[in-house]
C-alpha cells in the first residue's frame, strides 16, 4: 500500500486496482497549480498570459454577438446565437479560474464552472442540431449573388417585354385608326362610285335630249357642270382608292405564338375588367412572314370582340363558362389560330365580314371586314364557326411560306 498525502487532510489510498477516498471534501485546500509549474516563472505566465488573452476573447465574442443581435433587429436562430453566447462565456470563465488555481488551489470551484460549461456546450449542441437543416438551406453569398444576377436579368426582360407590348400597342392603335378610316373611305368610296356613274349617265341623257328639244343655253350650262362635277367626284374618289391600296407594310419573320401572348398581354386589363379567363393552348407552330403589327391587330380585335360578346350575356357578372381559348397550331403548309368564345354566337342572317354589318348596338362593323383583308393580304383565309353550345370561333390561317407575289405586295 502507498499512501500519497495531498495538500490538505484528503488522502487517495491506492491498492491494485481499488482507489479509496478518505475525508472527502470539494472545497479542502490543495496544492496551487503553480507547484505543477515548479513555480517557473517562464512557465506559469506562459500559461496565465494565453489563458488571458483567451478569456479576454472569450468574454468579447458574446459580447459583440449580443450587440449585433440588438442592433440588427430580426434575425433568424436567435435562440442559438444566445446559447452559443452563454457557452463561450462559460469557456471564458474556465480559462479565469485556471488563472486562479495557478495561486490559490481552488479546484472544486474550477471544476464547478467546468460543469457550468458542459452543461452550456451540451444545451447548445442539443438546440443547435434540429436547425442544423434550416441552416444548411441558408443561401450562401454565391449564391444569393446569382440569384440576384439572375433576378436583375428578368427584371431587364421584363422592362424589354413592357416596351415590346407599349410600342405594339401604340402601332396597333395608329394602325387601328388607319385602317378603320381607310376601310370606311374604301366602302363609301364603293358605295359612291355607283350613284356618281348613274348622275353621269342620266346627265349625258339629258343633254342628248335637251339639245333635241330645248335651245336654252342656261339649261345645257347645267348639265355640263352637272357631268364635270360628277367625273371630278369620281376621279377624288378613284385617287383615294388608289392611295389607300398603295400603303405599305414591313414584313418580318413572325413567331405566331409570340404574337398571341403579346396581345393576350394587350388585353389582359379588358378581360380581368369583364371578369373573362383567356386560355392559350400554344401548338409548335413555324415561324412566318407577316407584317406582325397587322397580324396582331386581327388577334386583338378578334379577343375583343369576344370579350364584348361574352360581356353582353353576363353583363358583367361573373361565371366559370367566361372563356376565351386561343388555338395554334399546323394544318399542312398553313399556320392556324382559332380564337373561340363562350359568347352568344352570330345571329342567323348576319355575315360578320360583311362591311358596316354587325350584331353590336354601337358597333361600326368594319373590324371583321378589315381582319379578313389583312388575312388574305397575307395569303391566308379567314373564317368563321357557329359551335354546338353558345358561342362562336374564328379561325384564320396563314402559310409558312409568304407566296412569291405577296412578298413584296402592300398590304390592303
Amino acid at each position: 500500500m502507498l499512501p500519497y498525502t495531498l495538500y490538505g487532510s484528503s488522502r487517495v489510498t491506492i491498492k491494485g486496482e481499488i482507489l479509496m477516498f478518505g475525508s472527502l471534501n470539494l472545497f479542502e485546500k490543495f496544492m496551487p497549480h503553480g507547484v505543477c509549474y515548479q513555480w517557473r516563472a517562464d512557465i506559469l505566465w506562459l500559461n496565465v498570459i494565453s489563458d488571458t488573452v483567451i478569456a479576454f476573447a472569450y468574454f468579447f465574442i458574446p459580447s459583440a454577438l449580443i450587440y449585433f443581435l440588438r442592433k440588427k433587429g430580426e434575425v433568424p436562430f436567435t435562440g442559438v446565437i444566445y446559447m452559443f453566447c452563454v457557452f463561450i462565456f462559460a469557456c471564458g470563465l474556465t480559462h479565469v479560474l485556471s488563472i486562479f488555481t495557478v495561486w490559490t488551489g481552488q479546484y472544486a470551484l474550477q471544476g464547478t464552472v467546468k460543469a457550468l460549461t458542459a452543461l452550456a456546450s451540451a444545451a447548445t449542441a442539443i438546440m443547435l442540431y434540429p436547425v442544423m437543416p434550416k441552416l444548411l438551406a441558408l443561401r450562401s453569398p454565391k449564391e444569393l449573388e446569382e440569384t440576384n444576377v439572375s433576378l436583375q436579368e428578368q427584371i431587364e426582360q421584363r422592362k424589354t417585354s413592357e416596351a415590346q407590348s407599349i410600342k405594339l400597342q401604340g402601332d396597333l392603335a395608329r394602325l387601328g385608326r388607319i385602317t378603320t378610316v381607310g376601310q370606311m373611305a374604301t366602302g363609301l368610296a364603293h358605295e359612291l362610285n355607283q350613284p356618281l356613274l348613274a348622275i353621269s349617265a342620266c346627265a349625258d341623257t339629258a343633254v342628248l335630249r335637251a339639245k333635241k328639244t330645248s335651245s336654252d343655253a342656261v339649261l345645257f350650262d347645267c348639265l355640263d357642270d352637272i357631268q364635270a362635277e360628277t367625273q371630278r367626284a369620281g376621279a377624288i374618289i378613284r385617287a383615294l382608292r388608289q392611295f389607300i391600296s398603295n400603303k405599305s407594310s414591313a414584313w418580318s419573320a413572325v413567331d405566331l405564338n409570340d404574337l398571341v401572348e403579346q396581345a393576350v398581354r394587350l388585353m389582359s386589363g379588358e378581360a380581368r375588367n369583364a371578369d373573362v379567363q383567356i386560355v392559350v393552348n400554344n401548338g409548335k407552330v413555324q415561324v412566318v412572314t407577316a407584317d406582325n403589327v397587322q397580324i396582331a391587330q386581327v388577334l386583338v380585335n378578334l379577343i375583343r370582340n369576344a370579350i364584348e360578346a361574352i360581356s353582353e350575356v353576363t353583363d358583367g357578372q361573373g361565371s366559370t363558362q367566361n372563356v376565351i381559348t386561343i388555338t395554334t397550331g399546323c394544318d399542312g403548309e398553313m399556320v392556324v389560330v382559332e380564337v373561340r368564345d363562350t359568347g352568344p354566337g352570330i345571329a342567323p342572317g348576319i355575315d360578320p365580314f360583311a362591311a358596316f354589318e354587325t350584331n353590336k348596338v354601337d358597333g361600326l362593323g368594319v373590324g371583321l371586314s378589315i381582319s379578313r383583308d389583312i388575312i388574305e393580304a397575307h395569303g391566308g383565309k379567314l373564317a368563321f364557326k357557329r359551335l354546338s353550345g353558345e358561342g362562336v370561333g374564328f379561325i384564320f390561317s396563314l402559310p409558312k411560306r409568304l407566296p412569291e407575289n405577296l412578298a413584296n405586295a402592300p398590304v390592303q
